[in-house]
């Protein structure tokens, strides 16, 4: 079979329908390209000039993308990040490099635009190490019986209140901005992000659900809080309802208890659903009975550093202290090297040495690590980075920060 010529060329608004055409035939779903609600949602979302096509011909064979977002990283700083997305190759055009011209392209504009960091959610493991990405943040799917957990009572000081869609849409976006800076792996949203990302609820999302519904928690009249779920009910045992959480986000520890007894105090839904719970969460501790909170941790967040020295320089690090290291990264060839990383009061320098590193590693265990929520002892007993004992336990006191890191959304 003669090799089909592929190449990488710029979306423009007259193939928008072609590449959400092969994003949805690859990932099972149909395009509803003739539902203009669904072509303005694409608009709204994806910049045409941060997407990446590959054709073959005139046809659209493979899809990429990136948003640009200000990610929080840890010690409270902001980064500006490339979010990879809607990655798909069709089953035509598999194993003819494809997947790799897109990665190339996708880090090239990322280091055009001085964005240090890529993100992404992975939608198999195997796929993202090989280009330099680490499972840096993590998630656990919990499911609760409130019969046997135990139904909370109310929380002094902290009220919670059922609220309309028009009153969320003023009132969620600031709460989220408080929090979003404090938790490595969270990004600002943008109007448009809430509008179409969050609010836009039409039915045949909702998988035999309801509609979303708001709740506010309020100290002395000031919003600290908010959950966003739906209710399924079942109808063959009326006690046997589900709440699926959808987002819940606590800025103080009072209205996060607030938030949770709220949850499991709703008559007819003991069975409460969260599909992305952040991995540090102690609800355990809670309840009466913790063993009822059911939960199974995943993968969640992958980081890779573009510009290591620009990504190690924009985090910030627990206690002081100096360390060598040298990363291997055939990919992304700028980056491979040695790098003198220095801690003074939380913050970093990092510069190129030509010195001996003290520790080994390759792009995507430099990924893991980043976010702080991995441990460098740990990774060093499978292999993934080597060198002198105490060097890495060094990185450990470093790099490791709290909260843990943790992305609310796949994006």
């Amino acid at each position: 079979m003669a090799q089909m010529s592929i190449e990488v060329r710029p979306l423009t608004v007259e193939l928008a329908p072609a590449f959400r055409s092969a994003i949805s035939s690859t990932f099972g779903y149909d395009a509803d390209l003739e539902d203009p609600g669904a072509a303005a949602h694409f608009e709204a979302l994806f910049e045409l000039d941060r997407m990446f096509p590959v054709f073959d011909g005139n046809e659209v064979v493979a899809t990429g993308g990136d948003f640009g977002f200000q990610m929080a990283v840890p010690g409270e700083q902001q980064l500006s990040t490339s979010g990879l997305t809607i990655v798909t190759v069709r089953p035509t055009h598999t194993r003819q490099g494809a997947l790799t011209m897109m990665m190339r392209e996708h880090f090239a504009r990322a280091r055009e635009r001085g964005e240090p960091l890529s993100a992404l959610w992975a939608s198999e493991f195997p796929i993202y190490g090989r280009f330099g990405y680490g499972p840096s943040g993590s998630l656990k799917e919990i499911r609760i019986d409130a019969r046997q957990a135990g139904r909370g009572g109310r929380e002094e000081g902290v009220t919670v209140r059922l609220v309309d869609v028009d009153e969320a849409k003023k009132l969620l976006p600031g709460i989220y901005a408080a929090i979003q800076p404090t938790r490595p792996g969270m990004y600002i949203r943008s109007g448009a992000w809430w509008e179409h990302r969050h609010f836009r609820d039409p039915e045949k999302h909702r998988g035999g659900a309801s509609a979303l519904r708001f709740a506010v928690a309020e100290a002395k009249g000031e919003p600290v809080g908010y959950v966003f779920y739906r209710q399924k009910a079942s109808w063959d045992q009326l006690t046997e309802g589900e709440i699926h959480i959808r987002e819940m986000m606590p800025v103080t520890d009072a209205a996060y208890r607030a938030l949770w007894h709220f949850i499991v105090g709703i008559d007819l839904f003991p069975i409460v659903k969260y599909w992305n719970n952040p991995v540090d969460d102690p609800l355990e501790f809670l309840f009466h009975d913790g063993r009822a909170i059911r939960t199974k941790a995943s993968d969640a967040l992958w980081t890779r550093l573009v510009d290591v020295p620009a990504a190690l320089r924009a985090r910030r690090y627990s206690g002081d202290g100096a360390v060598t290291i040298h990363v291997a990264d055939s990919f992304c060839d700028w980056n491979d090297g040695s790098y003198r990383i220095e801690v003074d009061d939380g913050a970093a320098t990092c510069e190129r040495v030509t010195s001996a590193p003290e520790v080994v590693m390759p792009a995507s265990t430099l990924g893991a690590l980043y976010m702080g929520g991995r441990n460098a002892r740990a990774l060093a007993r499978v292999g993934l980075l080597e060198g002198d004992a105490g060097a890495i336990g060094k990185l450990d006191t470093l790099f490791r920060s709290y909260p843990a890191p943790w992305c609310p959304e796949i994006f």
